[in-house]
């Protein structure tokens, strides 16, 4: 197997494959000048290509991306056999700063954005057709809030993940992502159930298509986009989906601990839960300061 294979195989995209082989032929033509068999390289001399990187001016966060790249080259050649080893994995570069989650929605917040959007008035979808369409768009914010999903979890979802029964659905895994089962809520079920039976059917009918999705749609982040800036409408403290994953996500520590919560929400790397309890954290100490009595 080839290594596009391998990556195609894992479910890269044809763009970050393209990205990938550049930074993975750039460390190969280093290599090649400092006279090292890439295959055999050390952590000290893998230490010395980054230095050269940076006195080239690359960036901090190029040079990361880079090592990803060249990380993924060295598990292709572990599992191809042809080294024992992926020394570029004890690599670990130190991102400057924090990423700056946007504002946390409480969970009475996020109930009530579900609720209005909900019962949004007849006469804005006074067709069937977009009357079908707001019963999908209902059931997708309802993930979004209470599941804390994203667009590519939506994307890969199939009915047959759905359990009424049990009041479950289950999220296949990615690259990016762990497999999880998360409970429904109770004011899910009955439109899951109608989107299942009803307006799914109809909206294939209607649109001549045939799919194993759950929501067939060409772009699954622009669907997730226009749900969204519906709802800013009605409250514009909304920034965007980003925004309702990491208030659900920052919600869940708040009453689960961090092992709980990383299977919640998917992350492969405790690191990633923990980045959302700093900001929380954060968020207080914020609030303190500018609450504080003594102010």
């Amino acid at each position: 197997m080839s290594f596009k294979e391998y990556r195609q195989k894992n479910g890269y995209s044809e763009k970050s494959i393209r990205v990938q082989d550049s930074h993975v032929n750039r460390f190969k033509s280093w290599c090649i000048r400092e006279n090292i068999n890439p295959s055999d390289i050390t952590y000290n001399q893998t230490l010395k290509f980054i230095d050269s990187e940076k006195e080239r001016g690359i960036s901090r966060q190029s040079i990361i991306r880079e090592i990803n790249s060249i990380r993924i080259y060295f598990d292709y050649l572990q599992e191809s056999g042809i080294t024992h080893q992926n020394i570029i994995k004890r690599i670990r570069i130190r991102q400057n700063g924090k990423k700056v989650l946007p504002e946390t929605l409480s969970t009475l917040q996020l109930e009530k954005i579900y609720q209005d959007f909900c019962n949004l008035p007849e006469w804005n979808h006074g067709t069937a057709a977009a009357k079908f369409l707001h019963q999908r768009n209902t059931v997708i914010l309802g993930l979004l809030i209470y599941q804390g999903l994203d667009s590519g979890e939506i994307a890969r979802l199939e009915p047959s993940h759905v359990n009424l029964s049990e009041g479950k659905i289950y999220i296949p895994s990615d690259r990016n992502s762990s497999s999880r089962t998360l409970k429904l809520q109770a004011s899910q079920i009955l439109s899951l159930k109608t989107y299942l039976e009803e307006t799914r059917p109809a909206l294939l009918e209607k649109r001549e298509l045939q799919s194993t999705y759950l929501f067939p749609s060409k772009k699954s982040s622009d669907l997730v986009c226009k749900i969204v800036e519906t709802i800013k409408k009605i409250h514009p403290e909304i920034k965007d989906s980003r925004q309702l994953r990491s208030s659900v996500l920052m919600n869940w520590l708040k009453t689960n601990n961090i092992r709980q919560v990383q299977y919640m929400a998917g992350h492969k790397n405790i690191r990633s839960t923990e980045s959302y309890r700093s900001q929380d954290l954060t968020d207080l100490a914020r609030q303190l300061e500018l609450f504080h009595p003594l102010r």
